[in-house]
């Protein structure tokens, strides 16, 4: 099977669209995801495929925990100190001046109410809902909003929420999950989110096939693209 990762720049999208049974993104919000993934199943159309034979995949970073604030102090104890440079990162995406000295202080009313969403940053929107929430800076940083994928933190039906909403919203195929560690993160995500979409309907009790591609629905590669070995098409 081939794979393909990274944003919709037009290059990408061809080859994607030609030869990938896969496509994995770095989407933020359900919104972005739906336009990415049309214009992917859009590059495959063109190339004279079924738009079903690229599977679209977003990515989703996981930390299963009984609460959601276990589930930021466990994700802390793996990631360590903040670094300063994230804090006024995120006062950036906040349109605020953000010291580290107030790692552990909540955003003040007054903040708040001047803080935005940078449009520039589609995780701005994330960290300013997050920051409403009345989470201390700390805690912001440790809900992944400037991390690489969106994060959910806390037990099995938030994460199983997340994953229902963008899959019944045509906005993935499926997902690049990463739990926060790779041994006990992927045997909570197995046993306390895998159930919760099964007993709702939206995740296989079996499978289908022994292999990856036939549990994708996908049809049997197509090999090299003729324009690649035709000698009157690589001469031009």
């Amino acid at each position: 099977m081939i794979f393909t990762a990274g944003g919709p720049s037009p290059h990408l999208l061809s080859i994607a669209g030609r030869y990938a049974n896969g496509f994995i993104a770095e989407v933020w919000t359900i919104e972005e995801a739906r336009a990415q993934r049309a214009m992917v199943r859009e590059a495959a159309r063109a190339a004279g495929r079924d738009p079903d034979e690229i599977k679209y995949f977003a990515g989703v970073m996981t930390t299963v925990a009984a609460t959601v604030r276990e589930g930021l102090d466990r994700r802390m104890a793996v990631t360590g100190d903040v670094a300063p440079q994230r804090v006024r990162m995120l006062g950036q995406m906040l349109g605020l001046r953000l010291e580290p000295s107030r790692i552990d202080d909540p955003l003040t009313a007054d903040e708040l109410a001047r803080a935005y969403a940078a449009p520039v940053d589609p995780r701005s929107e994330i960290a300013l809902r997050v920051a409403r929430e009345g989470w201390s800076v700390r805690d912001i940083l440790a809900h992944g909003v400037i991390d690489f994928h969106p994060t959910v933190v806390g037990p099995g039906d938030l994460i199983a929420d997340h994953l229902q909403d963008w899959f019944e919203a045509e906005a993935a195929d499926g997902f690049w999950v990463i739990p926060d560690l790779a041994e006990s993160g992927l045997d909570a995500f197995v046993d306390n989110v895998v159930p919760i979409l099964r007993q709702r309907g939206v995740y296989p009790r079996d499978y289908v096939g022994s292999t990856l591609r036939e549990n994708l629905g996908l049809p049997a590669q197509y090999g090299l693209d003729p324009r690649l070995t035709d000698p009157a098409q690589t001469s031009n």
